[in-house]
């Protein structure tokens, strides 16, 4: 399913089919590894986590988001979990 998603970019953009896999994996790539950086494991103040980069814009898919609400419910039951 992606090889052909991959051509039909490819010859819309007149680019190789390479290029256009490379680019997109390349995107999800730098998402997927952004994410895995963040230091969520850590005890961070509303202040910590506002300076870090957790919303993603995806067009035509929507948002990728953790807010600080959020980022303190799933800390919250990572510690139940563990007690």
């Amino acid at each position: 399913m992606m090889k052909n998603l991959y051509k039909k970019v490819a010859e819309e953009m007149n680019i190789p089919v390479e290029v256009v896999e490379l680019a997109y994996k390349s995107y999800w790539k730098f998402i997927r590894k952004t994410i895995q950086e963040l230091p969520l494991k850590d005890d961070l103040s509303e202040e910590e986590f506002a300076k870090l980069k957790t919303n993603f814009n995806i067009v035509s898919l929507g948002k990728l988001n953790c807010t600080y609400d959020r980022y303190l419910r799933k800390k919250q039951q990572e510690e139940y979990k563990h007690a």
